[in-house]
């Protein structure tokens, strides 16, 4: 995984064929730096735009609001983390990052939902640190501008909270029981759940700045909340490990 991330400008990957994947600029977004290493890790040469929050021409390219969002040819945009999965796959059948037996690959997709969906580890993970820092005027969590911005996109009300906190303890325990004491969660292959569980905890306990360069009021945010989302050894383990194996380093923002 040694050939660094190929970043264009927007006309350079309009006029582009193949795979263009626009991501999250500034921050390493889970959903943004999953997208990557999946098609990194399936070999699938793509070219990357970065995602600025008031960059309206990409998203006017893309037609969705968020990054990741991944074109390939003529095709409309994928950004769903499942969608942007089944392109990978589609694309490049081997290695596959989907398990093949029917009942470990619907665990694996049931387990990323637990991570990355809506409602999930990473989107209640959110509402807590938009919380924490609308409630402490930015000593923990986000800035409140960023927390305000963020409040809009996620939906944030205070009464959503203790379900958020409850389903950050049920994601965490769940991944800890699914992982167990081997490497991987499905054994000695790599799949995207492992993908998936690397790049949520690299934001519940990010890695260092040498490793993953993140903008100082970010950085904050998250290690601020280390205590209240405390990520299990073990799954820092398996985060290190996949990273170092799978990931791009430093990561590209």
């Amino acid at each position: 995984m040694s050939t660094p991330t190929s970043f264009v400008d927007l006309e350079t990957a309009r006029a582009a064929r193949g795979l263009r994947l626009v991501v999250a600029g500034g921050i390493p977004s889970p959903w943004s730096e999953a997208a990557k290493a999946i098609f990194r890790i399936e070999r699938v040469p793509f070219v990357a735009v970065r995602l600025m929050p008031m960059d309206r021409e990409v998203k006017q390219w893309t037609r969705a609001r968020n990054a990741p969002a991944a074109m390939y040819d003529d095709e409309p945009a994928r950004t769903g983390w499942s969608d942007i999965l089944e392109l990978a796959e589609r694309l490049a059948p081997e290695p596959s990052l989907v398990p093949a037996s029917p009942a470990d690959r619907v665990r694996m997709f049931g387990l990323a939902h637990e991570i990355m969906g809506e409602g999930g580890l990473l989107w209640s993970g959110r509402l807590l640190t938009i919380a924490a820092g609308l409630e402490s005027d930015g000593a923990r969590g986000f800035p409140p501008m960023v927390g305000q911005y963020l409040a809009a996109r996620y939906g944030f009300m205070p009464e959503r909270l203790p379900l958020a906190r409850a389903r950050v303890v049920q994601a965490i325990a769940l991944l800890v029981d699914a992982l167990g004491d081997r490497p991987y969660f499905f054994g000695d292959r790599v799949t995207a759940l492992d993908v998936y569980a690397a790049a949520a905890m690299n934001i519940m306990d990010p890695l260092p700045e040498a490793q993953c360069s993140i903008m100082p009021p970010i950085r904050h945010a998250f290690e601020s909340m280390k205590g209240e989302l405390a990520v299990p050894p073990v799954l820092l383990a398996h985060r290190d490990r996949t990273v170092e194996r799978h990931l791009e380093l430093p990561m590209v923002t």
